[in-house]
């Protein structure tokens, strides 16, 4: 793995997501069903050839027999969790 220089950031204010530190999320699992939001623990940010930003991140998974998976997701699907508090659907 090489050195990627990220001194100049092409996000929308300055808050490129890549700097951000590893942090808790909730991950909306589909946009077009009203589902419960997954716990998850974003690990890593990375951009698409197309420009999109994916993330990297730890999911538990909800159901029976919840299970831990390591799964890419676009940024839109993302919540930043604050607290306990499951977001709305």
């Amino acid at each position: 793995m090489g050195f990627v220089d990220r001194s100049e950031s092409e996000f929308p204010e300055g808050r490129d997501p890549v700097k951000q530190p590893a942090r808790h999320v909730w991950v909306k699992p589909s946009a077009q069903y009203a589902m419960t939001p997954w716990a998850g623990l974003l690990i890593e940010w990375r951009r698409t050839s197309s420009g999109e930003w994916l993330a990297l991140v730890a999911v538990v998974t909800g159901g029976v027999g919840n299970s831990l998976t390591v799964q890419w997701h676009k940024a839109d699907q993302l919540v930043p969790a604050k607290g306990y508090e499951t977001p709305k659907r």
